[in-house]
């Protein structure tokens, strides 16, 4: 047997366990969530910063490597003159000592034989740079710099200068550099030199600054001519004062201020990445370690947090256990005080010892229909008493008469004919005693519902002649009329013996409960869906106190006629069973005019194999 109780604390137990399982999830996935982005956060910083740090420490070296080359730079210096102030002096020397003598015969030599030599010498450049104390530039390896190396290279790209830690190392410019195309600044790469070592080098375009001698072009004529004819004419220079110079050129020439020409060279410099890369591990170290840590906290706080989840849950869960279990206990406690009241019914007592409405709002309809139930209970008890009484009343009745007759019949010898009339009287006696038996075996087999619904296709117009013509007989010795207003046939699908019970109790009353002279209306129609059959006399009527009881068992309204009729009250009560029983509705008007019983059955479509003649609309009056 199922408990109340136990099902109320099991059902809330895990409801509440569910419950707080599902907020306890919730809790430690968005929690969980939430720590796994902080992590992701905090790692990114940490990589953001581990990349900033080793680009830093790159381009400091860079920058350290980039300042070197342009000190290196700024203590280059050229150490020839440009070659236009050579050939001009040395024709100018030639011409005064040596006038048309072998000097200029030799350049002119040399410009006839070898223009390339002398395009050459014209057009030199410094033939070399020279940077002064370079060495000091270069710190060696001492713990606070790395190992660093220079080299440099003319613009032609021949080495030149290159420093003594270089050893037997020797770098090569890049081609890139050396395009013509090539913008000047600086570029940066990394080589790994013959000994395995890899340096970060810098390779830097410098420009220094180369000083020469430029005569006039008067000069250049006078002297160079014969050697370097000019390929366009040489228009006078500004002549100061008058008069005309040698060789009729106007003028004293007066010489030029000396020309600066600047030429380019390029220096590498490079330094060791053994101490950067070892920084930059050691960045790389401490961000592996700081990530390891961070993912560690993470899953730490993680893990405090279950426990700590785990422990919440479990002191919650038991707190509403004891909570709910003590709740329910005293929610059911109500219940409890019904079941002892309950309890305290008798069979002589069935009144329910408590004020209902104290009871809580949930109890209070179950305590009235309780009551509700208890009175019908109690007046089921009295009509059964009742029952009892009346039955014994009336078996009593014709048992005494039947006793009373038999006594006179005995009492001393008769001829044929009056025994035959003692006879008939204890027959008529027995009758009525059958017809009660037979009637209280009906409503037992109701009651224990072996009394079955058997539904067949019943023809109801049919039916109704039926039972009209067996209360004809009854009806014409009472001076009464039987009217009937039947339509075309009507089929249906119901119980035909209960149907012809129902109509000939009807009937039979109204003939029983009819004035003299009265008439019997019995019609049927078919109504929405429903057959609905009216059974009108024009009797004495019911008295409206009594009307909601004529369906009770053993009453009867009349109590005047009570001696004159065999009934004992239990027709209209089998009449109102057997119509709940094929699912219809029975109502009862009266009035000092007559009663009115309106029966209302459903309509169900017979089967198909049902066939019925179609008979005219009966109207008609017999007495």
């Amino acid at each position: 047997m199922r408990s109340i109780r136990r099902s109320l604390i099991v059902s809330f137990l895990f409801l509440t366990t569910a419950a707080l399982a599902a907020v306890a999830w919730v809790s430690y996935h968005t929690t969980s969530v939430s720590l796994r982005e902080r992590e992701h956060d905090s790692r990114k910083l940490i990589e953001t910063q581990c990349d900033a740090n080793c680009k830093a420490e790159r381009d400091d070296l860079d920058r350290r490597i980039l300042q070197q080359a342009q000190r290196l730079a700024n203590l280059s210096e050229s150490n020839y003159i440009h070659a236009e102030g050579q050939l001009a002096f040395a024709g100018m020397f030639g011409h005064q000592f040596m006038p048309g003598g072998g000097f200029n015969s030799l350049l002119y030599w040399h410009q006839v034989n070898n223009k390339d030599l002398a395009s050459r010498l014209f057009n030199m450049q410094p033939l070399s740079t020279h940077i002064a104390s370079p060495e000091r530039m270069v710190p060696e390896e001492d713990g606070k710099f790395a190992q660093e190396y220079f080299q440099t290279y003319r613009s032609n790209g021949w080495p030149m200068q290159r420093s003594e830690s270089m050893g037997e190392e020797r770098f090569s410019l890049q081609p890139k550099v050396r395009k013509r195309s090539a913008p000047a600044g600086e570029v940066f790469d990394e080589v790994e030199m013959k000994n395995g070592v890899r340096v970060r080098r810098v390779t830097l375009k410098a420009y220094v600054a180369s000083f020469g001698v430029r005569f006039s072009p008067w000069l250049y004529k006078g002297v160079a001519a014969p050697f370097f004819p000019a390929k366009q004419p040489i228009r006078p220079p500004f002549v100061k004062g008058g008069g005309k110079g040698p060789r009729g050129m106007p003028g004293r020439p007066i010489p030029r201020p000396p020309v600066i020409r600047t030429h380019f060279f390029y220096i590498q410099y490079a330094s060791d990445l053994a101490p950067t890369e070892a920084k930059i591990l050691s960045f790389q170290q401490g961000r592996d370690h700081q990530i390891a840590e961070l993912s560690t906290a993470t899953d730490r706080d993680l893990a405090k947090l279950q426990t700590r989840m785990f422990w919440i849950g479990l002191s919650s869960l038991a707190a509403l256990w004891l909570g709910g279990y003590v709740v329910i206990r005293m929610g059911l406690a109500p219940l409890s005080k019904m079941s002892d009241a309950v309890s305290r019914v008798s069979p002589r007592d069935f009144q329910l010892p408590m004020d209902h409405r104290q009871l809580p709002q949930e109890l209070q309809p179950i305590a009235e229909r309780l009551v509700k139930t208890l009175e019908h209970l109690q007046k089921a008890f009295e009509r059964e008493k009742q029952a009892a009484a009346d039955i014994s009343h009336e078996l009593r009745t014709p048992l005494a008469a039947l006793m009373t007759t038999l006594e006179v019949g005995l009492r001393k010898f008769r001829s044929p004919e009056e025994y035959r009339e003692i006879l008939e009287e204890c027959r008529g006696s027995g009758q009525n005693m059958y017809h009660l038996v037979e009637r209280l075996l009906t409503l037992a087999r109701l009651d224990a519902g072996a009394d079955q619904y058997r539904p067949a296709d019943v023809d109801v117009i049919d039916l109704a002649i039926q039972c009209a013509d067996l209360i004809r007989p009854l009806a014409r010795a009472k001076d009464l009329d039987l009217t009937l207003h039947l339509p075309d046939p009507i089929t249906t699908r119901t119980d035909p013996n209960k149907l012809r019970e129902v109509l000939t109790n009807l009937l039979h009353n109204a003939v029983e409960y009819n004035q003299p002279n009265g008439t019997i209306y019995l019609s049927i129609e078919q109504v929405k869906g429903r057959v609905r059959i009216e059974v009108r006399d024009t009797g004495i009527g019911i008295k409206p106190e009594v009307l909601p009881r004529i369906f009770e068992r053993f009453f009867r309204a009349d109590a005047s006629r009570y001696a004159e009729t065999p009934h004992a009250g239990l027709g209209l009560a089998i009449v109102k069973s057997y119509v709940d029983l094929m699912d219809g509705t029975i109502q009862v008007q009266s009035s000092d005019l007559g009663t009115s019983f309106l029966v209302e059955l459903p309509l169900l479509a017979p089967t198909p194999a049902l066939t019925t003649a179609v008979r005219p609309k009966l109207e008609y009056a017999q007495r």
